[in-house]
């Protein structure tokens, strides 16, 4: 007589026990279940909690898909955390950009000042010498 085999339902995870595989259809789902590879005694020996463990283990390395959808919501939080990170970082650099172009404008500003002040000296300069006559020291002399 052949022995008792644990069947399962890779979609729903029903299970029952067979002896032929031809047997083995879902009451549920109305397909073809697959086998277990764990004997009848060790899969009975199992806890409840432990056998669906063993079956959503099961299901879940059968169904890829089914693994994405599980995980689905966990990568969604992650891409949310992360698009909040990057829009703090954003705003943070932005505010870095405003502080260096207010500082470049006030470089820009106080540089063309000097140079204002500069030439205005040379002017004046020139025309102290231009003011002094010939035998008068120059003010550079002095």
């Amino acid at each position: 007589m052949r022995e008792l085999s644990v069947f399962y339902c890779n979609k729903c995870g029903f299970y029952g026990y067979y002896q032929l595989p031809k047997n083995a259809v879902c009451h549920k789902c109305s397909c073809a279940m697959t086998r277990l590879d764990m004997t009848h005694q060790k899969f009975v020996g199992l806890s409840y909690e432990e056998r669906d463990r063993l079956l959503a283990a099961k299901m879940i390395e059968s169904a890829p898909s089914l693994a994405c959808r599980i995980t689905a919501p966990e990568k969604l939080y992650r891409q949310r955390k992360l698009v909040g990170a990057l829009t703090q970082r954003i705003l943070e650099l932005e505010k870095e950009v405003d502080q260096l172009n207010e500082t470049i404008e006030w470089m820009h500003t106080t540089i063309w000042n000097a140079v204002r002040q500069r030439q205005e000296l040379k002017e004046e300069i020139q025309f102290l010498k231009e003011s002094s006559g010939p035998d008068q020291p120059a003010a550079t002399d002095i």
